[in-house]
């Protein structure tokens, strides 16, 4: 089971929970999720396919607020950046809240027939336009101290998220048509998921 979650917009089209991306707000508005995206259709169908809209924020920007989301859980409480950034390097610590967004569309890919991309939150008002959806917006979930890296810390963030911020970069306007490429070299991954705008 794939741990992503979708739901239905007014006008038919589908839309995604992703943590530290609008979760709280979107959630608030739609309420419960349908299902995980690889329950969503069978491979290789055409049946029954549709429609998604996908928030993408900065990865470092949704390292630092994931940071100070697990940091409320006592498990995590203690744990310094640099722990949960080696964690994250080493596989040891697979959290919703650091999930790469290049695995999540990689697995869209399979359940949707198009995908459009939204920067978080520069775009998240027209996303929420773009699903028929013109009702008031709640803003939950905020946080009220930023946490800043050192720059070391931000140079293993961005090159643990190196594929996830090749896709915000390419993101040029609200809505931006996302395509998959099979990626044949370990090496060209970057430029074979980015979709529209191959970078």
């Amino acid at each position: 089971m794939f741990p992503i979650q979708s739901f239905k917009y007014p006008n038919g089209k589908f839309g995604a929970y992703v943590y530290k991306s609008g979760y709280q707000s979107t959630n608030a508005i739609f309420g419960r999720p349908i299902a995980p995206f690889i329950n969503r259709h069978r491979l290789d169908s055409d049946e029954g396919r549709s429609i998604l809209l996908f928030p993408v924020r900065h990865p470092v920007d949704r390292f630092t607020s994931g940071v100070n989301t697990v940091r409320k859980n006592k498990k995590y409480s203690e744990h310094s950046v640099d722990q949960l950034i080696t964690m994250l390097e080493e596989n040891t610590f697979r959290n919703l809240h650091f999930m790469d967004i290049s695995t999540v569309l990689r697995n869209a890919c399979f359940c949707f027939d198009d995908i459009h991309l939204y920067k978080f939150p520069d775009h998240y008002n027209q996303m929420l336009a773009d699903g028929g959806y013109d009702g008031e917006i709640p803003h939950k979930n905020k946080s009220v101290k930023k946490l800043i890296l050192t720059d070391s810390q931000q140079k293993r963030v961005e090159e643990y998220y190196k594929t996830d911020i090749a896709i915000f970069d390419s993101i040029k306007e609200a809505g931006q048509k996302f395509l998959f490429f099979k990626s044949t070299n370990k090496q060209n991954r970057t430029s074979n998921i980015c979709g529209n705008a191959v970078l």
